[in-house]
């Protein structure tokens, strides 16, 4: 029996293109983890920084990569009625999870991680892949650049 009969081929490759939906399911999926973690330690009543990394150039004209913490703009918020909300968000924008509501009403603090988890769930099967097209589709377009005369 050969070695390579026991593995599971296929005819993937690293440079296949990642659908425009696909590549936003999986940022999206990274920001989930990063509120999630975020919520954690909120729990434990912590201050949570998230690592970024940037390229910074020195006196010597030399660029190094050098690593910052700051702290991450969440997702949640207490409401005026008490109860505690949440919203995902794509950039700057908030991603419409149904017709016209773009917030999670998650109840008491608590439940928090919980219902970030469930949103995790979500994305990863594919719930929430309609509300990622149509941001996609309603994404400007470039204007055409004029012929020069």
């Amino acid at each position: 029996m050969s070695h390579l009969s026991k593995l599971n081929l296929t005819a993937t490759s690293q440079k296949q293109p990642v659908s425009p939906v696909a590549r936003k399911r999986l940022n999206l999926l990274r920001k989930l983890e990063v509120q999630i973690e975020a919520a954690q330690a909120e729990m434990r009543d912590e201050e949570f920084l998230e690592d970024i990394r940037k390229w910074v150039r020195g006196e010597d004209g030399e660029r190094t990569q050098v690593t910052e913490q700051r702290p991450i703009r969440k997702w949640w918020w207490q409401h005026h009625t008490g109860a505690w909300m949440l919203t995902l968000r794509d950039g700057a924008k908030e991603l419409p999870l149904a017709e016209d509501k773009t917030s999670i009403e998650v109840g008491e603090i608590t439940n928090l991680v919980e219902t970030l988890e469930t949103i995790r769930s979500a994305v990863l099967a594919g719930e929430i892949d309609p509300a990622l097209e149509a941001m996609i589709s309603k994404k400007p377009k470039k204007p055409a650049s004029k012929p020069k005369s």
